[in-house]
């Protein structure tokens, strides 16, 4: 027998009753599935675009997103993207299931996934499958916070790389890996929330955000994740480069770097309350210095050795990359705050 997909809509016609009251009837199906019987109560809230969403108050059934992954049909390389994308899919439940039993690569592998997935742990194990269950209520954590810290971590890496570049103190950079790790796994958890928020009504209401704003924060903490990247391939080459005290940092590329720092401040103080005349200015001063920057670039060839050409090269390209994604970054404000100001009108 086929099946019948559900219907995602359907249209209904609008009675009049007592001269003054408009209803429509519920879905039946809607209405079961959500455990509702007559006299509970639905919320009907008003969407920025006019329409209205209804919402049950009292529903009496519990659902939860469950993904099952068969490592057996999956190449080796390619398992942590499974698994990665269904921690970003929403899902509670995570189980991983090995026919022949999990090898010590398996159980690494796992071991590296909860590592960068917040709130996740191993509730359940056999010798064939493993249950990963994300033990967060999303609603109880902040979005904002999250950036913040985001925000912080890629700021204080860049910093402490400069800190090296002018005094050959390292002490600093031995955990710049870790922090990198935890910029990757913020970004993952940023986008698990904002994920949530687009599905959920009551999430979107915790987090104080429209689902538009929440898309374009997922577009913002992506653009941070990649800054987060840039500052720890400058951590790299500060460290592998055995020639840095050879270079003045106090000369290009590294003389912009207080510059990009004051403008990523602005940003990320914009991020909550966004003011126009800040991201401006922000924006035209990494204008500025991607100018500059890639002038710079063009004449390093003719007046330096290959070699210093090389590393002074490397490291202005992840400079004006830092200032071409806090453009981005800004270009994202900018978004949210045309949407929230625009008004809705009634075209006659």
């Amino acid at each position: 027998m086929k099946s019948v997909k559900p219907k995602t809509s359907e249209i209904r016609r609008l009675q009049l009753t007592g001269g003054s009251t408009f209803i429509v009837s519920l879905p039946k199906r809607w209405v079961v599935e959500h455990g509702l019987v007559a006299k509970d109560h639905v919320r009907v809230e008003w969407r920025p675009s006019g329409n209205l969403r209804i919402i049950p108050e009292a529903s009496s059934i519990t659902r939860r997103r469950e993904v099952e992954i068969d490592l057996d049909s999956l190449p080796s390389n390619l398992a942590i993207d499974h698994l990665i994308a269904a921690y970003l899919s929403g899902a509670v439940m995570i189980r991983v299931r090995r026919i022949g039993g999990f090898s010590s690569s398996d159980r690494k592998l796992l071991r590296r996934f909860i590592a960068i997935g917040r709130g996740i742990e191993i509730v359940n194990e056999t010798d064939k499958m493993i249950e990963i269950e994300s033990l967060v209520d999303l609603g109880t954590l902040s979005i904002y916070s999250s950036l913040n810290r985001m925000y912080l971590l890629v700021r204080t890496v860049l910093k402490d790389v400069m800190v090296f570049f002018e005094t050959g103190d390292d002490s600093n950079l031995d955990d710049i890996e870790e922090r990198e790790n935890e910029v990757d796994a913020l970004r993952l958890l940023i986008e698990r929330h904002i994920g949530g928020v687009l599905e959920s009504a009551s999430l979107e209401d915790s987090a104080g955000l429209t689902r538009w704003e929440a898309a374009e924060l997922g577009n913002l903490v992506r653009t941070m994740e990649r800054m987060g990247d840039h500052v720890n391939q400058l951590g790299i080459l500060a460290r592998n480069i055995d020639r840095v005290q050879k270079t003045d940092y106090n000369a290009l590329p590294f003389s912009v770097v207080p510059s990009w720092l004051s403008s990523f401040k602005a940003l990320n103080s914009n991020i909550k309350r966004p003011n126009l005349k800040e991201i401006h200015e922000a924006k035209d001063e990494l204008r500025k210095n991607m100018a500059i920057l890639s002038e710079y670039e063009e004449s390093l060839w003719e007046s330096s050795e290959t070699s210093d050409a090389l590393f002074l090269h490397r490291c202005s390209e992840s400079i004006r990359r830092l200032c071409a994604y806090a453009i981005d970054m800004a270009e994202i404000l900018l978004n949210i705050i045309i949407h929230k100001n625009a008004n809705m009108v009634v075209v006659e």
